[in-house]
């Protein structure tokens, strides 16, 4: 396969690859507002409901003080909760599904969990969005000439290409370089096993031989 076509084939796949974090980091900072609106209102709505004299103005004044001071707490919240754990796999999927999850753990802890993810809603947003954005960032800073040159020796083998075949076939690559850039490309794979060296899915092969940009 000609490495010109490899290279369009990159250039291409990177472009999309730019559009999408554009569009998700928009999106997000789109609907960052709205999610913390519903998140405060929530909480002042609890304080309201689990303080006494919740119709005396003064309580009202009180509550909305409260909600406002909670507002740094919940991006400080979602910064040190554990992600692994808790964010990802018991919130990710949403409050159906965080629900669900932990049906038999008691219902009260699944109301926290639920209340959690509505609160780290908002702020987790803003983490997508900038991580959207630093994506975009650096696919813009991409060498994509030897990407792709590292792309076209992998196609051209049907096996394991070793980092010495590399250094061999292409003397020009600063590969410790540019290993870390090709690698972040979904199909290509470091492979640990001597000799060390990197291979491609099947669909990432297919996909390059074809021209198809998923």
């Amino acid at each position: 396969m000609e490495f010109e076509a490899v290279k369009a084939w990159l250039t291409r796949w990177t472009d999309k690859r730019i559009k999408n974090r554009r569009f998700k980091g928009i999106l997000g900072f789109t609907l960052f507002p709205a999610a913390l609106i519903f998140a405060l209102t929530c909480v002042y709505w609890l304080l309201r409901l689990f303080t006494e004299q919740r119709y005396a103005p003064g309580n009202r004044i009180t509550c909305l003080w409260i909600t406002l001071a909670i507002l740094p707490l919940m991006f400080i919240g979602n910064r040190l909760a554990p992600r692994r754990d808790l964010m990802e796999e018991r919130m990710s999927g949403g409050p159906a599904e965080a629900a669900m999850a932990h049906y038999g753990a008691g219902r009260g802890q699944v109301i926290v969990y639920f209340f959690l993810w509505i609160l780290f809603t908002g702020p987790r947003l803003v983490d997508w969005a900038l991580g959207s954005f630093k994506e975009i960032r650096r696919l813009k800073q991409q060498d994509t000439h030897s990407c792709a040159a590292v792309l076209w020796l992998l196609v051209s083998r049907y096996k394991k290409v070793p980092y010495e075949d590399f250094e061999r076939e292409i003397p020009w690559l600063d590969l410790p370089t540019v290993l870390p850039e090709v690698t972040r490309i979904p199909g290509v794979l470091e492979l640990k096993t001597p000799p060390t060296g990197l291979g491609l899915t099947d669909d990432l092969r297919a996909a390059i031989r074809t021209g198809r940009v998923d």
